[in-house]
């Protein structure tokens, strides 16, 4: 098993923090974020993202804090949250742990909790099962289009940040504090340095975070083939992990059945996808385990690479993602608009706040 210790992901933009996945800043992408409108690039320190936060433990949050990370916007359901803490021997600690530390949460789920029945669910994982892009597209409009209440907390929190203020070829940040010095390069994120950095997150910090981030960096002019390829680098900050998730996966004595029956003839569907994940629900997996479930050797082998890419992250799935999103609302500032309800006043916050003009 792979652990956080002997994780060595490329900084920037990752941060290697224990017990927290494909945490990066967005903007310290290689190439860095450059917009056109305005023209600029999008400022770091401030608009991060990862998985799960849930498994910090107290000195991991005092990790984020030191990022200057203050507030964290969770894009999770409740059956996410209810599932990734019934393992542990005090659920919801962390929460104590991150208000210790002076950090915000929001919780701001995209989907309903009715949204993640087993039926619901085989949906959205057939589609990031597809052996196309298509599926990923397909359910990355899903995302859009339950998702504008959800990006509009977030957004209006960024839209009242504070701006850079360009001094010279620095770029600092305004202080609290009228009376403070100027802030210095071994203290970024105390005393007078203010921090405001926001991270936002689901599972895996892949789909709805990078859907997410993807309209926002769409509205602020940063190119498509940059967003694409900001949004795979989700595929090296979650790879330590990719490996035990599909074994784990493709280990289920339902996934084999889902498996067998594709062998046997028969067409991959929601509904029979929908009894394996009901299964485990439903705690039925142990029982079934004991079963000797037979599958060739190549429907394994398909399995495997159906659920690599159910938990990949390639350019093409966003490309297209923004094409339905140009088609469907003329670009992002349609869908800030119409779903998000922003005002044109919240939109020129977002780019004075989160671009630093050339």
């Amino acid at each position: 098993m792979t652990t956080f210790e002997n994780v060595s992901l490329p900084h920037p933009p990752f941060y290697t923090i224990p017990n927290i996945s494909n945490l990066r800043d967005c903007a310290l992408y290689p190439s860095g974020l450059q917009t056109t409108n305005p023209p600029g690039e999008v400022r770091s320190g401030i608009l991060f993202r990862s998985a799960d936060v849930s498994k910090l433990s107290s000195s991991g949050w005092q990790s984020l804090k030191d990022l200057g990370i203050t507030h964290i916007f969770d894009l999770r359901s409740k059956p996410e949250i209810d599932k990734s803490q019934s393992s542990a021997p005090s659920p919801m600690a962390w929460v104590t742990d991150m208000e210790k530390e002076g950090i915000c949460r929001t919780w701001t789920p995209v989907f309903e909790e009715s949204d993640y029945s087993p039926e619901r669910l085989a949906e959205r994982f057939l589609k990031y099962m597809d052996d196309t892009p298509h599926g990923f597209v397909e359910a990355y409009t899903d995302i859009l289009r339950h998702a504008g209440p959800a990006f509009r907390t977030i957004l209006r929190h960024l839209a009242g940040l504070r701006p850079p203020v360009d001094r010279g070829e620095q770029v600092l940040f305004l202080s609290n504090d009228p009376l403070a010095s100027a802030p210095t390069e071994d203290s970024p994120f105390s005393g007078n340095k203010v921090a405001e950095g926001v991270l936002v997150h689901c599972t895996g910090g892949k789909d709805r975070t990078g859907v997410f981030y993807a309209v926002l960096f769409s509205f602020l002019g940063v190119g498509k083939d940059i967003i694409a390829g900001e949004y795979q680098l989700t595929e090296t900050g979650l790879m330590h992990i990719r490996e035990e998730q599909v074994k784990r996966l493709t280990g289920y004595p339902g996934y084999k059945r889902f498996l067998l029956s594709m062998v046997n003839g028969k067409k991959a569907s929601s509904e029979h996808f929908a009894e394996v994940l009901r299964s485990r629900q439903e705690g039925k997996e142990a029982a079934d385990a004991e079963d000797e479930i037979e599958v060739p050797e190549e429907a394994l082998e398909k399995g495997r690479q159906a659920a690599l890419r159910m938990l990949g992250a390639r350019k093409e799935s966003m490309l297209g993602a923004l094409e339905v999103l140009e088609r469907e609302w003329g670009g992002a500032e349609g869908y800030l608009k119409k779903e998000c309800g922003l005002e044109d006043e919240e939109l020129k916050g977002l780019k004075r706040g989160l671009v630093v003009r050339s």
